[in-house]
């Protein structure tokens, strides 16, 4: 199964969770799911897998998935990767995105570190903002390094970082690293999200890396304080096991 086919199914039974969520039912079993799907059941297991590690759905042999239907109250997980446009329709609010600057910098100190790239090395810098019914919420200013021959002229600056990064020659991004931290905001940063300077806000900097291990662009978002609630969702079974002093049943 292709990437884009297996995205098409997680999407799908994401969907069919989300309707048990809301309805308060069970997840059908996997042979159901296949036949309803039209998919293999290897494939509907490994979707499965992922939906449990996410914290959506427990899984026990000889008894029914459960659904995690508390997961629904969380549109933004401190723990994956979020699309903001997607956030802020899942709060039924009106989403739009513009671009504020674009252009080639050289890197600094602390950007180039976070990089794992020389001091100096150009790249690609773009700030977009974000915002829910007209109102700025988020604001994120993007780093990619430029590889030797590649340029960003002509390119869609307002496209995703994902396939941003693709067009300018770099492998697919496989994982985010984050770290959430909080500032106070000041300008330009309070100018583009419409903030008194030394607004508290939410900030989160992130690296994307490949699957060879590089490092493949540097993002820094600022959250207007209360746009969006954070969470995450913690399984509580194996530390549950741990403190009766006894071993998870197989299956559960």
């Amino acid at each position: 199964m292709t990437r884009p086919q297996e995205a098409a199914l997680a999407d799908r039974i994401r969907q069919i969770w989300l309707d048990a969520a809301h309805g308060g039912t069970a997840l059908p079993g996997e042979p159901t799911l296949a036949r309803q799907l039209e998919a293999s059941r290897p494939a509907v297991r490994e979707a499965l897998v992922r939906l449990e590690t996410e914290g959506l759905i427990h899984k026990r042999q000889g008894a029914e998935t459960a659904v995690n239907r508390a997961a629904v109250e969380i549109a933004a997980r401190l723990d994956q990767q979020n699309d903001n446009e997607e956030i802020i329709r899942a709060m039924g609010r009106k989403a739009s995105m513009d671009v504020l600057e674009a252009g080639v910098v050289s890197l600094d100190e602390a950007d180039s570190t976070a990089l794992e790239v020389p001091v100096g090395t150009d790249a690609l810098r773009v700030a977009k903002r974000w915002r829910a019914d007209g109102v700025p919420v988020v604001l994120a200013i993007n780093l990619v390094p430029l590889l030797e021959g590649r340029s960003p002229r002509d390119l869609d600056v307002g496209q995703s970082l994902f396939r941003l990064v693709e067009r300018l020659g770099h492998q697919t991004v496989e994982w985010e690293l984050a770290w959430p931290s909080a500032t106070n905001l000041v300008p330009p940063i309070s100018d583009w999200l419409e903030q008194t300077p030394g607004e508290a806000a939410l900030t989160l900097d992130m690296v994307g890396v490949s699957r060879a291990g590089h490092r493949v662009y540097h993002a820094s978002e600022f959250h207007v304080p209360n746009a969006f609630r954070y969470g995450l969702i913690r399984s509580v079974r194996l530390t549950r096991a741990r403190a009766a002093g006894r071993q998870l049943p197989a299956g559960e």
